[in-house]
């Protein structure tokens, strides 16, 4: 298991797609990442991606650090907080919000190796879908 996620981080590093949209997949077809999966994907490294949330759609630049630091760069701007994963989920909190706020992180292969962030549908107390709102299509180690 460890050798065949070493071969995933390396195929992820170097691989570069320069499609600009979030490309139709379904979540079915993915795989969630677990917290230190998420960990060892994200800090460290710049991520690129594209972000469709209703509100904002474009680009999109991340840097996690290890510190639990992290800036995003979207639309010209950069946001930074505090960043956790719990729950096998990776949480943010800007400087402004009293809280996290949580989204699911999986992986797949849909025109080379992607992640994709993705904000829960809660229906009562059973998680039912989501909606896929950022995919990184590039990652460079810092």
């Amino acid at each position: 298991m460890k050798k065949q996620f070493s071969i995933f981080l390396l195929i992820f590093f170097v691989s570069v797609n320069i499609n600009a949209e979030i490309s139709g997949v379904s979540i079915r077809d993915l795989t969630q990442l677990y917290n230190h999966q998420i960990v060892k994907i994200l800090v460290g490294n710049k991520l690129f991606g594209h972000y469709d949330d209703g509100d904002y759609q474009g680009p999109v630049e991340e840097i996690h650090y290890k510190n639990k630091d992290y800036e995003i760069t979207a639309n010209g701007i950069t946001y930074r907080g505090k960043w956790k994963t719990l729950n096998n989920e990776i949480c943010y909190k800007q400087g402004n919000w009293t809280d996290f706020k949580c989204v699911l992180v999986y992986v797949g292969f849909n025109d080379g190796m992607k992640l994709y962030f993705v904000k829960k549908d809660d229906r009562g107390v059973v998680y039912v879908a989501g909606m896929i709102y950022e995919e990184i299509y590039k990652s460079i180690k810092l």
